[in-house]
């Protein structure tokens, strides 16, 4: 009996001692819980800031790369500077022949626009002549008279053009011919 009282005796003080172990154990087990439900949450948002700083990096090292770059164009040194000036030297060039084959082109045909100008002003000339020639030795059919003209009547193409009303006053429209030539 003795044996059996300390035996029920250490058996009540060990689930004693259990049920407040099973309490911490149950306390543990929420803050466990707790921590692991906010680790996802931590993870997730770890993950999100590493993401979003090798973007960041990415983008820096590509800038700085760009930046270099440029600095190396404009201090002159490195192969791009040479690619830039070749490049340059290349559309100057371009440019040049294209002016230099419009300059002949203008020089070439120079002469022929100039021919030209002047053939037209012979023609011009003979043209006026023969109008002139043609107006002292023909009598005009719309005067109806049959008569030749006076030299006060020959027609002079530097005078300026009279006006219609001028030549209606005159008589000399009066038969209808006043806007056959206008």
């Amino acid at each position: 009996m003795l044996l059996s009282s300390r035996k029920a005796a250490r058996l009540k003080e060990s689930n004693e001692k259990y049920d407040e172990l099973h309490g911490k154990m149950t306390i543990l087990y929420r803050v466990l819980d707790k921590m692991y439900k906010n680790s996802e949450i931590l993870l997730e948002d770890t993950k999100d800031q590493v993401k979003l700083k090798e973007q960041e990096r990415k983008a820096i090292r590509a800038s700085h790369s760009a930046m270099k770059n440029a600095m190396d164009i404009i201090s002159g040194s490195g192969s791009k500077r040479e690619m830039f000036d070749a490049a340059l030297e290349s559309i100057a060039d371009d440019l040049a022949n294209k002016v230099g084959e419009m300059e002949r082109f203008m020089e070439m045909s120079s002469s022929f626009m100039d021919s030209v100008d002047l053939q037209n002003g012979v023609f011009e000339e003979q043209g006026l002549k023969m109008l002139e020639q043609w107006e002292k030795e023909s009598t005009l059919m719309l005067l109806g008279d049959g008569k030749k003209r006076d030299s006060s009547e020959t027609l002079d193409l530097n005078e300026p053009r009279k006006e219609r009303e001028k030549i209606q006053r005159s008589g000399e429209g009066s038969e209808g011919y006043e806007g056959s030539f206008d």
